[in-house]
């Protein structure tokens, strides 16, 4: 579970070690010493607390590699740095306004787990799939459930559509062979994160990947088909390939923050069709020539991934109009100047000039 990572020069008693559980502020690390490995509960430093007050971000997370100080016999320990994370990805804490949570850090793969079943949400998944193009991490899309599904090869057809640069899986517990296009992207030494709604499978995959029951499940309800998640925790697990596992939360409320490049990345289509507005300051409304509406009437852009579109940028418009008081600027700025424009029209209309 060793990185490869640059060091400050270590003092006596503090060694390299990776976050693989957490209970809110109560962190396990694995740490190698003396060419053992050794496990302890770690708890961050006062130092550590008062420099990084008001940078949530800065806080260790799983998947974190973090220098700690041992204590009691290597069994309890003290974080005093995170180190540099090569990937990162994070959510709006949850009725926080704009704070942001860390969900999983040093990630490689991504699996992000929709289910096949009737509570299958296309919107959902553009949203987990806005945040994971920004983490720096490789997303691959697995449908659980697959049993489940009515029509399992027109849903497969649907997500490819939609996503067409990532891998796409089905799953179903009831088939452990439907695992095994999975297993590709499980290669040693590559930290994978499950992510996705409550219900929707995830410690129940994550159990038949690890091939033992490790990661607590409850059973479906049988009027809609759910499982019941009860993951309070984030953990990583070692897997039988050398690979590690992070299972994570159910998430209910998924807020986008500044996931602005991933948001690009995941609309490239919207955006490059917007360049062929007549105007440059289109807003895709009833402007005359923009090229979006125009795209929405030949069928050429679907509707409901345009309305997807205007959710998630409306979004990340508001996160950087609560942290950024230009950006809170340029937006006043901007309905200053749609509604004069509005004004304009009204007089020339009631005058009989349009």
């Amino acid at each position: 579970m060793q990185a490869q990572i640059e060091l400050r020069p270590l003092t006596s008693g503090e060694v390299v070690g990776r976050i693989i559980n957490q209970e809110r502020e109560m962190y396990r690390v694995v740490f190698f010493k003396n060419d053992h490995e050794g496990k302890a509960l770690a708890q961050l430093s006062g130092k550590f607390r008062y420099n990084h007050s008001d940078l949530n971000l800065e806080y260790p997370g799983v998947g974190d590699w973090v220098i700690c100080e041992l204590h009691s016999h290597d069994e309890h320990a003290v974080i005093h740095e995170v180190l540099s994370r090569h990937s990162c990805f994070y959510r709006k804490e949850p009725g926080s306004g704009a704070r942001a949570q860390i969900v999983a850090a040093n990630v490689d793969v991504i699996f992000v787990a929709v289910s096949a079943n009737q509570d299958f949400n296309l919107k959902r998944l553009d949203r987990y799939m806005s945040l994971a193009w920004e983490s720096n991490a490789s997303p691959v899309i697995v449908l659980t459930k697959a049993d489940l599904a009515e029509d399992l090869e027109g849903l497969i057809a649907e997500v490819e559509d939609r996503h067409p640069a990532v891998p796409v899986h089905a799953v179903s517990a009831l088939d452990p062979q439907t695992l095994e296009p999975l297993k590709t992207h499980l290669l040693p030494g590559k930290t994978v994160v499950l992510l996705g709604s409550s219900g929707v499978g995830k410690s129940t995959l994550g159990n038949l990947l690890l091939e033992k029951e490790q990661i607590k499940t409850q059973g479906i309800r049988e009027d809609d088909d759910k499982g019941k998640h009860t993951t309070t925790s984030r953990s990583l697990y070692q897997l039988p390939s050398g690979a590690l596992l992070m299972d994570t939360p159910g998430m209910r409320e998924l807020g986008l923050l500044d996931h602005r490049e991933g948001f690009e990345n995941l609309f490239d289509d919207i955006l490059e069709l917007a360049t062929h507005c007549r105007f440059k300051d289109c807003q895709h409304q009833t402007e005359p020539g923009c090229a979006v509406q125009a795209g929405l009437a030949s069928g050429e852009l679907e509707a409901e991934r345009w309305e997807s579109f205007q959710n998630l940028e409306r979004e990340l418009r508001y996160f950087e109009r609560k942290t950024d008081p230009e950006k809170a600027r340029e937006e006043r700025q901007k309905w200053k100047k749609i509604t004069q424009g509005l004004r304009v029209r009204v007089k020339q209309k009631s005058r009989g000039e349009i």
